[in-house]
């Protein structure tokens, strides 16, 4: 790579993440070099809180680097508090706020490629007049900001937008008034390949007259006007009539990821499954079903498995299935990564719910259930023999005997995530296999693990952990620290938040203690000193 000529290199930064780009920038002072100019600043995403005062907009007016992404957080456009209701004509801008954006949006016009509004209040008029003249638009992102005036028939002009995030406030009336965005957005031509949006069913129904009607409305028209390029589509709050009007009707449709947040069925599956026959490509799913056709959802998860056969990655709530409809699972033959959640305490899986389940060709297992049986959790190694990554956070069966069984048939985990697991005690680390013999172990989560002490890091004798959590671990002081230190020496991350006996000393022992650390997340307000912290810092560079 030293050998490359620098435009060689500067096209290959060019497609790098900001973050892969900001790690290979220190491999080396050349290519630091070439990180410092313009070109390559111009990925990060610039933040506004709370305010845009006239000193900050100078500044970036002043820059030489084309910024690509902002992000605006709880920015006063116009002023609620002076303002006469959502949708009248006394609306009292902040014109100097207005002011500086409108110059900032300008200079940046032919490079910004993503913008973000979050939190914020927006004028609808002022708010399209901002957007009008970026031409290079690939994201835009509208989370909980609350909209005021009246309704404009302005359409945006994004030819190039690609993602689309929209997110209600969550006041029950600005949600209708803030979705009114939809309508303009619907007309506007561009080539969607990513659209996340919210709809409210439980209200929608009720008045086909409504304006949430008219909202589902104006997705169905974004989705079908863009049905050749979409490929990923995500929405809350939803049924089959809605299911009907957005996505079946559309035979050019065919997406790659899907995400329907509380799906509800109540007068006809035939719908859904209609659904899924058309819509063979999928490889990422996340569905939450709430039925009352199908008590126990087997007939979902059974048309999902045998529908979707290219399925890679799937999330599902499995509150309303039984054991036999897990059976099903084993029908996906791509499937490298599962979650299963159960948040509510309906249908009961029993012990022996994954016995008649084997999947190979599983890389990564979530399951999110408290009350999962001892034996299930003995099971996993057998159903899901090659996994590497695997969550059992809060899962009451894995305890100090259930645990040295996992790291025993499981020694290609890369991941391993125990958090919240309350019945693991300091026996669990000290057992016949130890954190030690996954030799491939680089991510490892304990938090909340009262059993976690000084003398259990002492068994984490692992140099291939890269990343450790023990936040709300409090039975750690400082001779565990230094234990850690010297048992993963090579960690580039350690979350230590809320752990009750890290204080200035520990921030010494583990800043020089850990050569390669990047992160270090203390989130809690501890007794640590932040100006003691970056002492201790400097200190070690120095040593």
């Amino acid at each position: 790579m030293d050998m490359l000529p620098v435009e060689i290199l500067e096209e290959i930064f060019k497609n790098l993440r900001y973050r892969d780009l900001k790690q290979a920038s220190a491999v080396c002072r050349f290519w630091y070099e070439i990180y410092k100019r313009p070109t390559f600043l111009s990925k990060i995403v610039v933040n506004f809180k709370n305010n845009l005062n006239s000193e900050t907009i100078e500044l970036f007016l002043q820059s030489e680097c084309m910024y690509q992404n902002f992000r605006f957080k709880s920015i006063p456009f116009y002023d609620v508090t002076k303002s006469d209701g959502i949708r009248r004509d006394d609306i009292y801008v902040d014109k100097a706020i207005i002011e500086g954006a409108r110059s900032l949006l300008a200079k940046f016009c032919n490079c910004i490629q993503m913008i973000s509004f979050c939190k914020c209040h927006l004028e609808r008029q002022t708010f399209f007049e901002l957007l009008h003249s970026i031409s290079e638009l690939k994201v835009l992102d509208i989370e909980g900001c609350i909209f005021a005036g009246e309704d404009t028939d302005c359409t945006l002009k994004l030819p190039k937008l690609e993602k689309f995030n929209f997110k209600y406030p969550e006041d029950r009336i600005q949600r209708i008034e803030s979705g009114h965005f939809y309508h303009n957005l619907a007309n506007s031509n561009c080539n969607l390949t990513k659209l996340k949006v919210q709809l409210f069913i439980d209200e929608l129904f009720d008045d086909t007259d409504s304006d949430l009607w008219e909202q589902l409305e104006a997705i169905a028209k974004m989705v079908h006007q863009n049905q050749k390029t979409l490929k990923s589509f995500k929405i809350d709050s939803f049924n089959e009539h809605a299911l009907e009007t957005l996505l079946y009707r559309n035979n050019e449709l065919q997406l790659e990821k899907l995400v329907l947040g509380e799906f509800e069925i109540h007068k006809d599956d035939k719908i859904f499954f209609n659904f899924l026959a058309q819509q063979k490509k999928i490889k990422k799913l996340d569905l939450t079903i709430e039925s009352s056709l199908d008590p126990c959802n087997d007939l979902y998860l059974k048309a999902i498995c045998e529908n979707l056969e290219h399925l890679e990655q799937f999330f599902y709530d499995i509150s309303n299935n039984s054991d036999i409809g897990l059976e099903h699972l084993q029908k996906l033959g791509k499937l490298k990564k599962l979650v299963l959640t159960k948040k509510r305490n309906l249908t009961a899986l029993t012990e022996h719910c994954f016995d008649h389940i084997y999947m190979p060709n599983m890389k990564s297992l979530g399951i999110d259930y408290i009350g999962l049986p001892l034996p299930a959790v003995q099971q996993i190694p057998l159903s899901f023999p090659n996994l590497k990554v695997l969550n059992l956070s809060e899962c009451e069966a894995v305890t100090d005997y259930t645990m040295p069984y996992l790291i025993q048939l499981l020694p290609s985990l890369e991941s391993l995530d125990l958090s919240k697991c309350e019945n693991l005690t300091e026996r669990a680390f000290f057992g016949s296999a130890r954190i030690n013999q996954l030799r491939k172990l680089k991510d490892l989560v304990l938090d909340r693990c009262d059993g976690l002490t000084d003398y259990s890091l002492e068994t984490f004798d692992n140099p291939a952990l890269r990343s450790i959590s023990v936040a709300m671990c409090h039975r750690i002081t400082n001779v565990g620290w230094e234990l850690l230190c010297r048992r993963c020496p090579n960690l580039i991350r350690l979350n230590v938040s809320h752990c009750c006996y890290f204080d200035d000393e520990s921030a010494r022992i583990v800043v020089t203690g850990l050569r390669d650390l990047e992160i270090l997340d203390n989130f809690q307000g501890s007794s640590l000193d932040e100006d003691a912290f970056i002492q201790a810092i400097r200190s070690s560079h120095i040593a």
